[in-house]
């Protein structure tokens, strides 16, 4: 078992189409000889034309002649390759245009069928296959059932092909196939084999007898009387059993435009086309209809309540009896009613103006529409079909539970996430807050440096100015400095000695000693003035004191061991 057969990947294919066009022209007594109008063929079939007579006349039969696929390619474009040209294409008669239309569609581009329709359609529609697959699957229905509903294959577009009888076994069919490629099992593979020899023993027969399956097998059942879809179908059983025999399958022209039919067929199927009418003319009738009778748009109505002569008469009672013959009444159809749109379409597509023979179009679309009603009654009683309907909505509920449950966390989560978010926020306009503050006092702290610093300047500047002999007596001195304003004051630095003499002239200051680095700050909050010499002085401490000194403290810088000129120099600076 292939797992590359077509049962499994459906119809793939790439073929030179201008090369198998050629191939066939060849093998066609009509065309054999139009092949010698090429060049390339006259130079290359030298010696080697086989010329066969027949019983009327002698003539070129066939072209016996092996040529590459780029020498038939080019045989091609010398003798019909202007006749794909656009314009010149749709000059072409409707069968020369289905003729070269493999060419135009397929020509060396990669092509894929999806032959699960075709079977199932080929299946369902032969009794014996149908029969063969309900009894096949006794027991595993439920699982196929499955696999179909929850397929691109439960559209109503591809059941309304089925009877009502005939769309369960499709259903079935179809989810064989889908567990068949989804398990990829030897016994599911052969009872597919099985259910398909069921019904096509015959084809079977011809198939094993071939060495290569041509395109000439396809026409032979193109030939039979059946319908396209039905030749189709049989046309895809055959390539599938035809790989289950190992026999080889040709890619020749005929089997092209076979694969041209499928596409046509499979796009319809996947892309149906909407009815595109102007509806003008009909709206324009119906206006009519609706001037002149009662409810155009119900037959029960306008039959049963409108016969006035004896001729018509006769006609709905041989109606009656017509329906009667399938245990129906036209009465059954009292209360089917075609909505507007619907009343309005039948007028568009049969343009029908005479209101006696419209009444028989109104009882095909009622039928229409009853039968409608019957499959959706029937599709809807069906105990799968309830069941999946259940599961369905099971599943719905299960799943907009669970998106329920995802939400609500989601949401405790996004509120979880907004209160740590706040709080967050809340710790950072503290820390803003705080920051500012530090700022702040940072700022203050430098312009005291700042104005420190300048003093220093001041201070150092007019001691490389002191260079004149100290004339001023110590009364003077005393004049000069006011020792009671130094009452709140205290001084830092200088040598012992001096600071001993300094004290007799200041009794009521307070005084520490350049290395005491462990004092208590709170020594500098009443002072008034700090008085520092800077001649011994550590400058730890000095900073310790620049950092604990409040603003309104003004400092005062000294230097030197006389007395005297520290008294001056204090008088000085505090003016």
């Amino acid at each position: 078992m292939d797992k590359n057969m077509i049962i499994f990947n459906g119809l793939r294919c790439k073929v030179n189409t201008k090369a198998a066009f050629v191939d066939m022209c060849m093998e066609t007594p009509a065309l054999a000889s139009k092949m010698l109008a090429s060049p390339v063929v006259r130079s290359e079939c030298e010696r080697k034309v086989c010329s066969l007579e027949d019983n009327e006349k002698s003539g070129v039969y066939a072209l016996r002649v092996e040529l590459n696929e780029e020498k038939r390619e080019q045989i091609y474009e010398e003798i019909f390759g202007d006749k794909l040209e656009e314009e010149r294409f749709q000059e072409l008669s409707e069968i020369h245009r289905r003729l070269l239309e493999p060419i135009r569609v397929m020509h060396q581009k990669e092509t894929k069928i999806d032959v699960i329709p075709f079977i199932v359609y080929g299946v369902v529609r032969n009794s014996r296959c149908k029969s063969m697959l309900l009894e096949s699957l006794k027991g595993c229905e439920k699982e196929c059932l499955k696999l179909f509903q929850g397929s691109e294959y439960q559209s109503a577009g591809f059941l309304r092909k089925f009877l009502l009888d005939e769309r369960k076994a499709a259903k079935l069919m179809t989810g064989l196939l889908l567990l068949l490629r989804q398990e990829e099992s030897e016994e599911q593979y052969r009872m597919v084999m099985n259910i398909i020899y069921a019904g096509y023993k015959s084809l079977k027969n011809v198939v094993k007898k071939l060495d290569y399956l041509t395109g000439k097998q396809f026409e032979e059942l193109m030939r039979k009387d059946a319908m396209v879809e039905i030749s189709l179908c049989q046309m895809v059983i055959e390539m599938v059993i035809a790989e289950d025999l190992d026999i080889p399958r040709l890619m020749d022209y005929q089997f092209c435009q076979v694969v041209c039919m499928l596409k046509i067929y499979e796009e319809r199927r996947l892309n149906p086309q909407e009815m595109e009418a102007d509806m003008a003319e009909g709206k324009r009738i119906y206006r009519k209809f609706l001037r002149e009778h009662r409810e155009p748009g119900a037959y029960y109505v306008s039959e049963f309540l409108e016969t006035e002569n004896q001729e018509m008469c006769e006609r709905w009672e041989r109606m009656e009896k017509l329906l009667n013959i399938f245990g129906m009444e036209t009465r059954a159809l009292y209360g089917i009613y075609l909505e507007k749109w619907e009343a309005e379409m039948l007028c568009t597509i049969f343009e029908e103006k005479d209101w006696e023979r419209y009444k028989y179009v109104l009882l095909l679309g009622t039928l229409c529409k009853y039968i409608q009603q019957i499959e959706a009654m029937y599709e809807s009683e069906i105990p799968e079909e309830i069941q999946y309907q259940r599961s369905c909505e099971e599943s719905a509920v299960k799943s907009m539970e669970y998106e329920r449950k995802r939400m609500e966390e989601r949401l405790h989560k996004l509120e979880r996430q907004k209160t740590d978010k706040e709080h967050e926020l809340a710790e950072a306009e503290r820390l803003i807050e705080r920051l500012r503050r530090e700022s702040m006092k940072k700022d203050e702290q430098h312009e005291r440096e700042k104005t420190e610093l300048n003093k220093l300047r001041e201070f150092v500047f007019c001691k490389k100015g002191e260079g004149k002999a100290e004339s001023t007596s110590d009364g003077i001195g005393s004049q000069m400095l006011d020792v009671g304003r130094l009452e709140r004051s205290i001084v830092i630095g200088g040598h012992r000695n001096w600071q001993k003499k300094l004290r007799r002239c200041l009794p009521t200051s307070q005084f520490l000693s350049s290395d005491y680095m462990n004092f208590d700050p709170s020594v500098l909050h009443n002072k008034k003035y700090i008085i520092v010499n800077t001649d011994i002085l550590k400058h730890g401490l000095y900073y310790k004191i620049m950092n604990e000194r409040k603003k309104e403290q003004k400092v005062v810088y000294v230097h030197g061991n006389n007395v005297d000129r520290t008294l001056r120099e204090i008088a000085r600076q505090l003016g």
